[in-house]
């Protein structure tokens, strides 16, 4: 009977889990704590700059969000500075560009 319940509780804490939307997760359009917004209003996913406590894009803005190719730069709270510059969102329509920068269809 232990057993029973054993298991039974791992799999109602794997299903927890599993549909907890995580900082930095592609697909948390919805989740506020997903994104750090730059100077122009463009939402950045938190997935690509996780630490940065200010960050600006220089791509395209879709809908409010940094979509497509470009580059980010950030400052962490210790004062880090960080460049990072390929496809954001890929997953996007209007991204134009796959995982790694390169260009899409």
């Amino acid at each position: 009977m232990k057993r029973i319940i054993a298991i039974g509780l791992s799999i109602l804490f794997l299903q927890a889990c599993e549909s907890t939307t995580q900082v930095g997760d592609y697909y948390a359009y919805d989740n506020p704590d997903a994104w750090i917004t730059d100077s122009k209003g463009c939402k950045i996913n938190r997935f690509y700059v996780m630490k940065a406590v200010d960050a600006e894009w220089s791509g395209e803005c879709v809908d409010g969000y940094a979509i497509g190719l470009g580059a980010i730069t950030w400052v962490e709270h210790d004062g880090v500075t960080g460049f990072y510059q390929s496809c954001l969102q890929p997953d996007h329509p209007e991204a134009y560009c796959s995982m790694g920068g390169g260009i899409g269809q």
